[in-house]
């Protein structure tokens, strides 16, 4: 952990946000924002994608541009279903009998709570959608739906919701490669001082990035960038070779 931390220490919250926009995810939802210009329309939207963004047939990158292609098209939840049942559809019964109480979870919490709310406490979003949806406050789908509408509100706002300190990281099979453990994420983002839904960007973006956008990035972030990268290459292989 020490190495990983003195590393992340080096990341200011301006790298930290310029890293994210570079996320392929973000910029999915950025031209997504482009055609709806309801923010409550735009993030509902994500919101309710991002609950169901599990078991995927395709990298998770890919995922959000195909999901931000469809309803740039027309942009109505009750295209949910067609979506779902052909980009989505591993374990598709089970999927499609949760899409229904998502999308009421999300419209009752729309409903019950303004953006503006939502905005000034993000924990609302979480502990709304746990408690509907009678899933744990750090479930990986619920604080991801907190990390993409996070996403979704600096690109319609400008600015990011309140409160993000308080959110667990979603743990998906990428980050298990460094590790698994909810207490390590919750050790590593105290000392670094970053947020553990931020702390989540600084890590699983760089494992997925392809060579073309970390060209993009400005010099001095690449170098950050490939720290954490050979870190991470490092740890998987040492992980690797205990095994043999």
């Amino acid at each position: 952990m020490e190495d990983l931390l003195k590393v992340l220490k080096e990341f200011s919250k301006e790298d930290i946000e310029r890293l994210e926009s570079f996320d392929r995810q973000y910029r999915a939802l950025e031209k997504l924002h482009k055609e709806i210009k309801n923010p409550p329309d735009f993030l509902k939207l994500v919101v309710i994608n991002a609950l169901m963004s599990y078991q995927l047939q395709m990298k998770g990158e890919k995922y959000w541009e195909t999901f931000s292609e469809f309803f740039s098209e027309k942009p109505e939840i009750e295209r949910f279903e067609e979506f779902i049942k052909t980009y989505n559809k591993r374990f598709l019964n089970a999927k499609l009998k949760r899409l229904d109480k998502v999308i009421k979870c999300v419209e009752k919490l729309f409903l019950n709570h303004p953006l503006i709310d939502l905005g000034k406490d993000l924990t609302i979003l979480v502990k709304e959608l746990s408690e509907c949806l009678n899933q744990k406050t750090d479930s990986k789908t619920v604080v991801f739906a907190a990390k993409m509408f996070m996403y979704g509100y600096r690109i319609a706002f400008g600015e990011n919701p309140k409160k993000l300190e308080e959110i667990a990281i979603p743990i998906d099979s990428r980050l298990s490669k460094i590790s698994s453990d909810k207490n390590f994420w919750k050790e590593l983002s105290e000392k670094s001082g970053i947020p553990q839904i931020r702390l989540d960007a600084v890590l699983w973006i760089p494992m997925g990035l392809e060579e073309s956008f970390l060209k993009e990035l400005p010099e001095e972030l690449k170098l950050k960038v490939g720290r954490i990268i050979e870190l991470v290459r490092e740890k998987n292989s040492s992980r690797n070779s205990l095994r043999k």
